[in-house]
């Protein structure tokens, strides 16, 4: 598999289904499969969280905006 660029979670999705054809099709090996899907799913949450931040740190900046207006 072509090295591919994660940076959203539709990326990730897009990943994670090239790998599912792949198994399923017979085509990739199941260790190899299984390391990828692990490594797609923990990168899935590490965008996650940041994600949640960004909008908890936007939520805090505009209570604050508020607060001294």
């Amino acid at each position: 598999m072509a090295a591919r660029t994660l940076k959203t979670q539709s990326d990730i999705s897009r990943a994670l289904a090239h790998v599912y054809r792949e198994v399923d099709g017979g085509r990739m090996d199941l260790a190899k499969a299984r390391t990828l899907i692990y490594c797609a799913l923990s990168l899935s949450s590490v965008l996650s969280e940041h994600d949640l931040e960004a909008r908890i740190v936007a939520l805090e900046m505009q209570a604050s905006s508020r607060r001294t207006a």
